[in-house]
């Protein structure tokens, strides 16, 4: 029963493979719309804050 299962099927493009002493290691790369609204948010704050310290001037 050592063998891994995979619950969700990866491109294998968004996938890293270490190899190390003890076996392989994968690392998937995925983003999600949570990540994407967090970053979207974060951006425009800072956007809008650049704006009003400039306007002030």
């Amino acid at each position: 029963m050592n063998e891994a299962t995979v619950v969700v099927p990866v491109d294998p493009r968004e996938m890293t493979r270490m190899v190390t002493d003890n076996g392989e290691i994968h690392i998937i790369h995925e983003i999600t719309l949570g990540d994407l609204l967090v970053t979207s948010v974060l951006f425009t704050i800072i956007i809008f804050m650049l704006i009003s310290r400039v306007a002030r001037r």
